[in-house]
């Protein structure tokens, strides 16, 4: 099955489902009852209307990010890749603090690396950017970036980690 495809499902499996026994137990303290066509129109009217609606507009975004092939990796909402640089967390905080975007976000030191912290927008409701030192080789450093959504249940983000973490590799290696 194809990544897109998977994430159309498992979007209306979190979204329909939960929508109509939601439906079903406001019904049911109401007194209404319980009429399971309505509550299966419900459920599927709403988790399809929910998975094309976000999935689309996800994939949207990533093809306007650059991305053209979907796959596994660049539809997770946690991302994270391997950067090798000459710079030291001090030099690497600074030149993160120049960045008109990144430099805006709440930064903070951490053990062996840097945490970042994005606030609420129209894409998300934040994200926590990690800067994690993996190995260091006299002037040669090799760091783990990764970026999550600050909320755990988040489906789709609409390609803003992976975004995030592009940003900070095209930043680290001046390619602003």
């Amino acid at each position: 099955m194809k990544p897109i495809t998977k994430l159309y499902l498992k979007t209306f499996l979190f979204t329909g489902i939960p929508y109509g026994l939601i439906m079903l137990g406001f019904d049911l303290a109401d007194g209404e009852g319980f009429r399971l066509w309505k509550y299966l129109f419900m459920t599927f009217f709403f988790g399809i209307t929910m998975s094309l609606i976000l999935v689309s507009f996800h994939q949207y975004r990533l093809k306007k990010n650059g991305i053209q092939e979907i796959s596994n990796d660049n539809i997770r909402v946690n991302q994270s890749i391997n950067l090798k640089t000459g710079l030291n967390k001090t030099d690497l905080i600074k030149k993160l603090k120049t960045d008109p975007i990144i430099g805006k976000m709440k930064m903070k030191e951490i053990e062996n690396g840097i945490l970042l912290k994005s606030g609420i927008s129209w894409k998300s409701w934040g994200e926590e950017i990690k800067i994690m030192l993996k190995s260091e080789k006299e002037s040669d450093f090799e760091y783990i970036i990764s970026s999550s959504p600050k909320l755990k249940t988040t489906l789709v983000d609409y390609g803003k980690n992976l975004e995030n973490v592009y940003r900070i590799e095209n930043v680290i290696k001046n390619v602003t």
